[in-house]
């Protein structure tokens, strides 16, 4: 008997073919539907940095308001951002983005904003994206990319401008981790796939130096997709360990090159470091998942009675304790175990095993490493989906509520937490709130208020705390030292940056502080070893050279002074100070027609200022021009009339010329002026004035 035909069965099948393309399509826009809810909910929480200014007082002030190279886009300024060191990093392409920026708004702060808020959303979405690639579950990829984007500590990554590098090393990152799954799960363009995963690793490394892990994420990747070992995945990543080795190297070198490398023993022992690390980890699982009272400085735990809190001593055990968890965990799903490596991974270069900078951890540190967590989360949230229980249902809801829930009190905090990086005041006034003992918050905020907002007072204040928490807290010191300088007093100032010096012999900003204020009370030869010293530290200073030059001029060292303005005048040509003081030294040596021509160029670089004009009018004076001397007299004397020994220059003028009632007239003005006038000298105009 033949079979029959179930023309039912046949029918579903038909329509359940026809259902699969409109399925598919729907799961597609689902897909888009949750990635898009992720990029709108983080720009709706991070709209408000748009409204931030800059973080004047911490590398803001430093990395674009105060660096040269990037306020000018020329092909030397390209080369020499690519080629040097800045501030103990080597991160060019971060770099070249605010010089772009610089050459569009200036110090316009919105513009710089709008692209770190910019970066973020991208990353977001490619967050989204490569998790959903990787773990193929959307509501995964939400949880993550969602959490990733309202996280209240990646605030300091998005809303500090200095830490563009951050979210831009981290575009470059997740670029490469996407690219490379599509090198080794698709068959077409695998080259193509490969060389842009190699690229934007570069650019990575170039962005920020963290980015060097990558390798390591790479093998992760490998393991969670369940690939071969063998010696072509290895093979796979050499171009990666090269540019991570490269920029390892680098990153070291930099870090060092600017002292920020801690030297931690005397303070704690060899085995204490590791507990140290374990401490700082856990710090970084409790923020995960109760991220509040959030500061921009954690300081390393102080000593009590000789002995660290005791969470510090037991941290390693605690982290031994979660290992385990994770170790029999891994039966749920490889989630896990790659969602743990990756995070210990990329935050394991600043758990502070090599001790980098002044804090025991850092809320931007966690930007690329929370999404191995996120990860986890996600995976949990959504494995109630996959549960054969009584009251799923009732699950489900659970989990939606705490989603919801959650997300809606991270955004607050996060909203909150944008507006304390509003500027450097509100920011370490902050960090001073939950801190009282911070020696670091206390001198910031005193640059501050010194620098920026002008009030003496409060950064008099601010650096006489600092330096009561802390007396070997030379940037203070040295800090002080420009206040008293620039306040009138050269004396104290010199006492403050010997301090400084002593506890930092290298310290440049004591060394040249200390030059210029034993010059100014004309102890020059004092002077003249600090000025030897700083130059040799920092050798591409032009106004150095021509500070020294002052000091050898006025200890009548006139060739040795020759020398350091010729090179000051190459290194910045359009400096008319350096014109004005080679004249100086070519007049004191009686060569008139070159301190001529020096005066002449000062002028005309700069007409306002009026020594030139004096000094002009000495040389003319000398060259027997007495009426073009007594123009130039009159012009510095118009343009500063309590110059007394201006006055006695045109009275001497006057008096060749025989114009003796002038000559008289501009005499008694210098004495009006409480200059020591010679009596014999002043009878004798008298009388020949007819007065």
């Amino acid at each position: 008997m033949g079979k029959l035909k179930n023309t039912n069965v046949t029918k579903a099948k038909k329509g359940l073919q026809q259902s699969i393309p409109i399925n598919n399509k729907q799961k597609k826009e689902n897909t888009l539907v949750y990635l898009l809810i992720s990029v709108f909910v983080t720009g709706l929480v991070y709209l408000i940095s748009l409204d931030n200014g800059w973080i004047k007082n911490w590398d803001d002030g430093g990395y674009v308001i105060e660096h040269k190279l990037i306020h000018q886009l020329s092909w030397e300024n390209f080369k020499e951002i690519f080629s040097i060191f800045y501030k103990g990093n080597y991160h060019p392409l971060t770099t070249l983005f605010y010089a772009l920026e610089y050459s569009i708004v200036g110090e316009k702060a919105f513009l710089y904003h709008l692209n770190n808020l910019l970066f973020h959303l991208f990353n977001v979405a490619l967050v989204f994206i490569f998790t959903n690639l990787l773990i193929k579950k959307k509501e995964v990829a939400f949880i993550t990319a969602l959490l990733f984007g309202i996280h209240p500590m990646h605030v300091e990554s998005v809303a500090w401008i200095s830490e563009r590098k951050d979210v831009l090393y981290s575009f470059f990152f997740l670029l490469s981790m996407i690219y490379y799954f599509y090198f080794i799960t698709k068959k077409e363009k695998k080259t193509f796939h490969y060389l842009i995963s190699i690229v934007a690793f570069l650019f990575s490394s170039l962005s920020k130096s963290a980015a060097v892990t990558l390798p390591v994420v790479l093998l992760l990747m490998d393991y969670y997709l369940k690939r071969k070992w063998e010696w072509k995945i290895l093979i796979e990543k050499i171009p990666f360990l090269f540019i991570a080795f490269v920029f390892g190297i680098l990153a070291i070198l930099s870090q060092d090159s600017a002292g920020a490398i801690q030297n931690l023993t005397p303070l704690y022992t060899w085995y204490e470091r590791p507990m140290l690390a374990c401490y700082a980890l856990l710090i970084y699982l409790y923020k995960l998942i109760v991220p509040i009272n959030l500061s921009a400085m954690y300081p390393y735990p102080e000593r009590v009675g000789g002995y660290l809190k005791t969470i510090v001593y037991i941290a390693p055990f605690i982290i031994m304790i979660l290992a385990y968890l994770v170790y029999i965990s891994r039966k749920y799903g490889r989630e896990i175990i790659f969602g743990t490596f990756f995070f210990l991974v990329t935050i394991s270069l600043v758990l502070q095993i090599l001790p980098v900078g002044g804090a025991i951890i850092s809320e931007r540190y966690t930007y690329i490493p929370y999404i191995g967590l996120f990860i986890i989360i996600g995976k949990g949230f959504t494995y109630t989906q996959q549960l054969k229980l009584k009251g799923k249902s009732l699950l489900n809801s659970l989990f939606w509520f705490l989603l919801i829930g959650g997300s809606i009190i991270f955004s607050v905090l996060t909203f909150n937490r944008i507006q304390l990086w509003k500027d450097g005041e509100i920011l370490f006034t902050d960090v001073i709130k939950k801190y009282p003992n911070l020696p670091f918050a206390y001198n910031n905020r005193g640059y501050l208020y010194y620098n920026f907002i002008k009030d003496y007072n409060k950064a008099l204040k601010d650096y006489n705390t600092c330096l009561k928490i802390d007396s070997t807290f030379h940037r203070a010191w040295s800090n002080r030292g420009v206040l008293y300088y620039n306040t009138g007093k050269p004396d104290s100032a010199v006492l403050d940056f010997t301090k400084a010096l002593k506890f930092s012999p290298n310290n440049t900003d004591a060394l040249i502080g200390r030059a210029n204020s034993y010059s100014t009370i004309k102890k020059f030869d004092l002077a003249l070893p600090d000025y030897n010293l700083y130059i040799k530290l920092d050798q591409k200073n032009a106004k150095a050279y021509l500070w020294r030059a002052t000091a050898l001029f006025n200890l009548k060292k006139y060739d040795e002074a020759l020398n350091d303005v010729n090179k000051c005048i190459q290194m910045t040509p359009t400096d008319d100070n350096a014109f004005l003081w080679r004249g100086l030294i070519y007049n004191n040596q009686k060569k008139y027609e070159l301190a001529l021509a020096d005066f002449n160029q000062s002028i005309k670089i700069n007409p306002a200022q009026f020594d030139a004009y004096t000094w002009r009018g000495l040389v003319k004076y000398h060259l027997n021009m007495l009426q073009d001397a007594i123009s130039d007299y009159t012009i510095a004397i118009n343009k500063n009339a309590k110059d007394a020994p201006t006055f006695i220059n045109r009275s001497k003028a006057y008096y060749d010329l025989k114009q003796y009632e002038l000559a008289f007239k501009d005499y008694c003005s210098a004495g009006d002026l409480r200059y020591a006038l010679n009596k014999t000298y002043f009878f004798e105009l008298k009388k020949l004035a007819g007065k």
